[in-house]
């Protein structure tokens, strides 16, 4: 069993081409890295005038785009190779950095595919970085061990399975009992915290969680004290 609180720092932001976030999300860390795919970095310009620190991806966008010439102070990072997208790009080179603390932005809208397939690299690097999904004021995280958090009571959480998973929970409105989630068959969605600490007990698989936001602070994971 392993605690999750919401006490840390971001070590980047990661935002992507899809719908990006409000411009308070970086006003709210403003010395956090931002790690932008090209188009996305287009995009952070012309909605906020906002300049990533590092752009990464093939660039063929980026460099139609008449605001390159005004971005070049970023570090730009040209990898023209078309087996991975420009968000596992993106996921290797914060690896390599050592920023294994990421906030993931700009991951949905757009063409759908482009989602799902951005979530199936999410899955492939979880267990190597902590990946925290940001949109419309709520977290979406990656679980794949048994879980201890403090959440806030009336707080709404769903559990969407990844594709299956066994699932028992303490702490909710709507229990889970060793229940089976699958993707395509059954979710637990907009469920409610009814005492906290809540506990997520997996017995096999993986879940997606989706809580509040509890931005600027990053999440922490931590082994359980009384475990």
């Amino acid at each position: 069993m392993r605690c999750l609180s919401f006490d840390a720092a971001f070590d980047a932001v990661v935002c992507l081409d899809g719908t990006i976030p409000e411009r308070e999300l970086f006003q709210r860390m403003p010395r956090c890295p931002i790690v932008a795919a090209d188009g996305a970095a287009i995009q952070l310009f012309r909605a906020y005038g906002l300049r990533a620190d590092v752009i990464i991806g093939d660039l063929d966008a980026f460099w139609r785009a008449p605001e390159a010439r005004m971005l070049q102070s970023a570090r730009l990072i040209q990898i023209p190779e078309q087996e991975t997208n420009d968000f596992e790009k993106a996921l290797q080179f914060c690896h390599q950095q050592g920023w294994r603390r990421l906030l993931i932005v700009g991951f949905q809208g757009r063409e759908p595919d482009h989602t799902l397939i951005n979530w199936s690299v999410a899955l492939r690097h979880a267990r190597e970085l902590e990946l925290c999904f940001y949109d419309s004021g709520r977290y979406g995280l990656l679980l794949w061990e048994s879980v201890e958090l403090a959440l806030e009571v009336g707080e709404i959480l769903s559990l969407v399975p990844q594709p299956v998973a066994s699932v028992r929970t303490r702490g909710l409105v709507w229990e889970l009992t060793d229940e089976c989630l699958q993707w395509g068959v059954r979710e637990s969605a907009r469920n409610m915290v009814r005492v906290t600490p809540v506990r997520i007990e997996l017995g096999e698989g993986v879940v997606a969680l989706f809580c509040r936001a509890r931005l600027p602070h990053a999440p922490r994971w931590e082994q359980c004290e009384h475990d």
